[in-house]
């Protein structure tokens, strides 16, 4: 036995949008320059995890009295922290790379299937950098305070 949806309790309009054919040409190219910018952002993934990782045997290598600014920490945590940045900055390019293969294909074959998905993972982009602002925000402000505090006590 089908389900069907009850569409009377969600905030449908009387009328769906339609995708002209101006609309199908800007998504392709922006589908297109999304492609390019999850290449690149690959790419600097990848820089990320092998800076990391080679920082790392090139710093342990080093003496103690060549390792610049005094670093309070172990050339493992710096590794350690790009390494985590670079995770941290594959799960968006990973969305975007999934949008615009999704609406590369929607275009090309006239797939409402890989449309939706397009679309989903565009929402999920801008979720994504949406919560990360949000937490970047409350970080600095949070460091604001700290610093804050930290200097009216010092005096």
């Amino acid at each position: 036995m089908e389900e069907h949806k009850d569409l009377s309790s969600i905030n449908v309009p009387a009328q769906i949008p339609q995708l002209t054919s101006e609309s199908i040409d800007y998504l392709l190219k922006a589908a297109k320059w999304g492609k390019f910018l999850s290449i690149l952002g690959f790419i600097v993934c990848g820089l990320l995890i092998v800076g990391g990782i080679t920082m790392t045997f090139v710093l342990n290598m080093v003496s103690e009295d060549m390792i610049p600014l005094d670093m309070p920490f172990s050339p493992t945590v710096l590794s350690f922290f790009y390494i985590i940045f670079a995770a941290i900055y594959l799960i968006p390019v990973i969305f975007l790379n999934s949008f615009s293969n999704n609406a590369i294909k929607a275009v090309n074959l006239s797939s409402t299937e890989n449309m939706t998905t397009s679309i989903k993972n565009l929402k999920n982009l801008f979720v994504f950098v949406g919560v990360s602002t949000v937490v970047l925000i409350g970080l600095y402000t949070l460091i604001l305070i700290i610093a804050g505090t930290a200097a009216i006590f010092s005096f």
